[in-house]
């Protein structure tokens, strides 16, 4: 049995004393972001955790996270009460237990940076319909369709359809490493959404005939089986999440291509966001 989140103080104390590191977890714009933490002190209200910048901004921005403490194992969300931006350091408490196995997200999803318009036609459908793309993985892609275009017969759970889109990729390799660049800080630039995962369960359909060749570099033509189905913003739109079920090979490494350099992109931003408010909080 592990223990309530009252009774974690004791196994705190543990952490700190010993320096045992606990893995801190949140996502940004769809990424997954995941570091080492360690206990510096166990507080009445929470601990004061050391941890990476990249999570410092992480945490800046959502306010809570996941803590998992791997040699009990023990997870549990904190909300965050405090942040020492320029020791990188976090105070956290509210701590709730969160049963095992705790699952996030297997594959890493990212939220493009410009809106990608993405074009869809069911399998008993005739006519293709406009829709924006939400985030996109090497397995999948979560697309928002605007309710007057939902029709639960043609998109249906299980269901089987064809996507065209074109992702924005370029020409040079992009190097997490690389020198930041673009205009200085604008702190609205930067999501404060929360990521919701697909499900991993279940097996994709298939669908007969062969899938038309991409014919312009960027460009992706996909088939995919419906995995969720969820209402936003009041049923204004829905958002559906996608199961990659057949995409050629230059689909495929152009994909591989977009998400490389979609991470590099997300690591060179939460830099710059911690830079930014590092500076605005000396």
């Amino acid at each position: 049995m592990t223990p309530p989140p009252q009774t974690l103080n004791p196994i705190f104390w543990e952490y700190a004393n010993r320096q045992i590191p606990v893995r801190i977890l949140n996502h940004y714009r769809g990424m997954p972001v995941i570091n080492d933490g360690w206990i510096e002190r166990v507080e009445e209200q929470g601990i004061l955790v050391n941890t990476h910048k990249n999570q410092i901004a992480c945490l800046y921005l959502s306010h809570n996270t996941v803590i998992e403490l791997e040699a009990l194992p023990l997870t549990v969300s904190a909300r965050v009460l405090g942040i020492q931006l320029a020791s990188r350091k976090v105070l956290l408490g509210d701590f709730q237990q969160i049963p095992r196995p705790f699952i996030h997200r297997a594959q890493i999803r990212v939220e493009p940076e410009v809106t990608v318009q993405v074009f869809l036609r069911a399998k008993s459908g005739y006519q293709e319909v406009s829709a924006a793309m939400k985030d996109i993985s090497t397995q999948g892609l979560g697309i928002y369709l605007e309710r007057s275009l939902y029709h639960p017969r043609l998109y249906p759970l299980g269901g089987e359809i064809q996507v065209r889109f074109n992702l924005p990729v370029q020409n040079k390799p992009v190097s997490p490493a690389g020198p930041p660049s673009g205009p200085s800080l604008m702190e609205d630039r930067f999501s404060r959404e929360s990521i919701r995962g697909l499900p991993q369960s279940g097996q994709p359909l298939k669908m007969t005939g062969p899938l038309p060749p991409a014919s312009v570099s960027g460009s992706l033509n996909l088939r995919g089986i419906i995995r969720n189905i969820r209402p936003e913003l009041g049923a204004i739109r829905y958002r559906r999440g996608v199961l990659i079920s057949a995409l050629d090979e230059s689909g495929r490494l152009t994909l591989y291509q977009y998400m490389a350099q979609r991470q590099a992109e997300l690591i060179r931003e939460l830099n710059t966001l911690y830079e930014g408010i590092a500076r605005l909080g000396s």
